[in-house]
């Protein structure tokens, strides 16, 4: 018969920190499940969360759990098969649990026996609703600005074009590429402002595979030309990725706000550490309900003060800014293109100092 872990052994007994203390200060549902796929014990919110007892918990199914029985039964399985963390965010919570529509879990293997620690954070979609509306409220009034602002825009936008293009005639190769890289940018921005006219009623783009690594080089290279031309930027690129589904011009965008904005943020003499890499793991629910891993995550962290703790829930937010003098629609096209692209973007600030932002993205070949 399998030998199952005791509470006094999770928990332990040490004289300095009481474990059991900091399991019931969590605000999620803790489990550790067995080989059979049963609740061994319950801890933290656990008991509040899915609405009965803690003995009565304890040797339930984990496919019994109310609302997520069978997402959960999916990444305790997978956890225990490969050996390794897996995360599964936006889990729809059917029934619903209270105000609980959603549920983050995650899995991970414990012990020697097959065990796995399960935990399920609730995400009470009131909140999202409510920020989902203010969002749309302020897009439209993007959109409008957008309108008015996007003839006198676009017209000095062509002349700069224009202007380029006649330089470049007289220049020599090495400084030629300048000029072009202005050309590009000009066309990127009147893409921009094409955008931002209809920021308020997203129009589909066509998704292709895209090279990452591509995008972000570009990105570089517009930063040391420009805005980043003295500071220290350290790109930790993982060579061996595979495409990512996207829009080419609008990860450049992307990345360009998110790295223009570590810049402003840690100043003149900002230090960013760019990386790409491959985390297993990673899955969130698409729009039609469906489950999409994303293991493409780019990191981009700077050398700044981090990020205002009231601030932290709202970044992405159009109209928010910590900046002086911004206008706060950065980020939010940021979040919005992202989304577009099936991926996610979040933001923290890093133990060592300074902000962290992660996107996270989806392989063309699972879209295939």
């Amino acid at each position: 018969m399998e030998a199952r872990p005791t509470r006094e052994a999770v928990t332990g007994s040490g004289a300095d920190a009481n474990p059991q203390d900091i399991l019931d200060s969590l605000s999620q549902a803790v489990f550790i499940v067995g080989a059979d796929n049963r609740v061994i014990d319950a801890f933290s919110q656990a008991e509040a969360i899915f609405e009965r007892s803690r003995e009565g918990l304890i040797g339930t199914p984990v496919s019994h759990l109310k609302g997520i029985g069978r997402e959960a039964l999916n990444i305790v399985s997978r956890s225990r098969e490969d050996h390794t963390p897996l995360n599964s965010y936006d889990v729809s919570v059917v029934p619903s649990i209270g105000d609980i529509e959603l549920m983050d879990l995650h899995a991970h293997p414990y012990g020697t026996e097959g065990s796995v620690l399960l935990t399920a954070q609730p995400r009470r979609i009131t909140a999202f609703l409510e920020k989902r509306d203010h969002m749309e409220a302020a897009a439209r009034s993007v959109s409008g600005l957008a309108s008015m602002l996007a003839h006198e825009i676009k017209n000095p936008l062509s002349g700069i074009r224009g202007a380029a293009q006649l330089m470049g005639r007289a220049l020599d190769d090495k400084n030629l590429k300048l000029t072009e890289l202005i050309c590009k940018e000009v066309d990127r921005i009147k893409g921009l402002v094409d955008e931002l006219e209809t920021f308020s009623s997203p129009h589909s783009q066509t998704l292709e595979a895209v090279n990452i690594h591509e995008v972000l080089d570009h990105v570089l290279n517009v930063a040391v030309a420009g805005f980043g031309a003295t500071c220290i930027f350290r790109p930790r690129f993982d060579p061996s990725l595979p495409p990512v589904v996207g829009h080419y011009d609008r990860l450049v965008q992307v990345f360009l706000n998110l790295i223009k904005n570590a810049v402003e943020a840690a100043g003149p003499d900002a230090d960013i550490t760019i990386t790409t890499a491959y985390k297993h793991g990673i899955w969130i629910t698409g729009r039609s309900g469906e489950r999409i891993r994303l293991p493409i995550e780019v990191t981009i962290q700077d050398s700044g003060p981090g990020i205002p703790e009231h601030l932290k829930g709202h970044l992405f937010d159009p109209f928010v800014s910590g900046k002086e003098g911004g206008t706060g629609l950065g980020l939010a096209l940021v979040a919005r293109f992202v989304s577009e692209m099936g991926g996610t973007v979040t933001c923290d600030n890093h133990p060592a100092g300074g902000a962290v932002f992660k996107v996270q993205l989806a392989l063309h070949e699972d879209t295939q």
